[in-house]
């Protein structure tokens, strides 16, 4: 079935479930509220100036990073609407009348890769009017010098999706599934990486690696650009910024762990009563 179709079914679904809606809607405005608060906060630190960070090309690093936590919002919103299609018998309706399984996944994971993009534009607009509003100097080159970020942050937004999709189909209750997914993102996953606090292998825990994605602006390097100190610092001798893989390392875990969550998603629509 043509992509331009399954999009349209799912269109036609959610734009009629309101809580995906109200979701939709609070990620937005948390998004938008970024603009006026993140400089509010700004006023009320004396020592540390936040501006820093708002200024191209650093703005890029800050937003991707402050922003990834918002991607537990679209998780949720896809958990919801695949546990609502269980609830309803809609994926079994789907396929009465002519639907397979794998296009009933087939729409999800398109409406993930919207949403991915959706977030991602928002969060390059937030972006670029925070910088244009704060940055002293503006030119081309430095306005999309760190612009790169946004894709790293594209596929942290879709793993998380993923991860979401996946628990929605193995549990098929809308609470249950919810639970257990911030259970794993704020409980399970923090508790083994203190566990494991001294060993390499908390760096390739899913979730780890997914917020790796989008790590902590370098404060060291920035705060050198500022004082123009042609000195190098040491970032081992401060304790400041995390430690972890290499960004490529991340990248290509975090794209293998998508890849396999997707591939047992489908095994599991296969077999997976759809009511």
């Amino acid at each position: 079935m043509q992509v331009k179709k399954l999009i349209r079914i799912e269109q036609i679904k959610i734009l009629n479930y309101i809580p995906f809606q109200i979701l939709l809607g609070l990620y937005v405005v948390a998004i938008v509220l970024g603009l006026v608060i993140y400089p509010l906060i700004d006023r009320q630190i004396p020592v540390i100036s936040l501006s820093d960070l708002f200024r191209f090309p650093d703005v890029w690093s800050f937003m991707t990073w402050i922003t990834e936590p918002y991607n537990i919002l679209l998780a949720l919103i896809v958990i919801m609407i695949t546990t609502n299609e269980f609830s309803n018998h809609t994926f079994k309706t789907q396929v009465v009348f002519g639907l397979g399984r794998r296009e009933l996944l087939a729409q999800k994971i398109v409406l993930i890769f919207l949403l991915a993009a959706l977030a991602t534009i928002l969060i390059g607009l937030t972006s670029v009017l925070l910088g244009l509003t704060h940055s002293y100097k503006i030119t081309p080159g430095l306005v999309f010098e760190n612009s790169w970020k946004l894709l790293p942050y594209f596929l942290s937004s879709i793993t998380y999706m993923i991860i979401g999709l996946f628990i929605a189909l193995l549990i098929k209750n809308t609470a249950l599934s919810i639970l257990s997914f911030i259970g794993f993102r704020t409980f399970v996953e923090p508790v083994l990486f203190l566990i494991f606090r001294e060993k390499e292998i908390r760096w390739f825990f899913p979730m780890r690696a997914n917020t790796q994605l989008t790590p902590l602006p370098d404060l060291i390097e920035i705060f050198q650009r500022k004082m123009n100190s042609e000195e190098a610092v040491d970032p081992s001798s401060i304790d400041i910024l995390p430690k972890g893989l290499p960004l490529w390392a991340n990248i290509l875990l975090v794209a293998g762990y998508a890849t396999i969550i997707i591939f047992f998603s489908f095994r599991i629509m296969d077999r997976k009563r759809l009511s």
